[in-house]
């Protein structure tokens, strides 16, 4: 029995640290992928003058890295250059701005951005939810149920908004 706890001990830690490896070298994996499809896409901005796409792109995987700036400089030059007509991509990009500025906890700055998303497809349910969670976050509550109400409109099933309208109610009654 003495001799099978040091080998049992030993097949554990083994297994353990087998598993750690497993997901850092996934993590050292997903890091590099990352920072080669970034490097491809600014190579791909020189040459091109960029355009539309390729910014937008470029922004998303800053936000992945949390560089909020400089996504946000770049959503801002995809927006120069986006087709008025594509309204679903339009409106995705204005909710990428809005939720990097939620990121940042610039709510004024988040609310307006899904705003215009709104403006641009009224039944955008993310841009609804975000708005609404926005609102909830500034303590304005009555706003934020408004707007998850208007979820509940489109998709009366939703069970995060059925959530975080449990939530706005008894914050609103408890307020009365």
């Amino acid at each position: 029995m003495n001799s099978l706890f040091p080998l049992l001990y030993s097949a554990l830690l083994f297994c353990l640290l087998l598993l750690i490896s497993f997901f850092i070298v996934k993590q050292i994996l997903n890091t590099q992928g990352l920072e080669r499809k970034m490097f491809e896409l600014q190579i791909m901005i020189k040459k091109n003058d960029g355009s539309h796409e390729l910014y937008y792109k470029l922004g998303q995987l800053y936000l992945k890295k949390k560089l909020f700036s400089k996504s946000i400089l770049l959503f801002r030059e995809a927006i120069k250059n986006w087709d008025i007509n594509d309204n679903i991509g339009l409106a995705s990009l204005y909710n990428s701005i809005g939720f990097t500025y939620f990121t940042l906890k610039e709510y004024n700055l988040a609310i307006y951005y899904y705003k215009i998303a709104l403006k641009i497809i009224p039944d955008y349910i993310v841009a609804l939810i975000n708005i609404g969670y926005a609102y909830e976050k500034q303590n304005l509550l009555l706003e934020s149920y408004n707007s998850y109400n208007k979820v509940l409109f489109y998709n009366a099933y939703n069970s995060l908004v059925l959530k975080r309208i449990k939530i706005v109610k008894r914050l609103l009654m408890s307020k009365s």
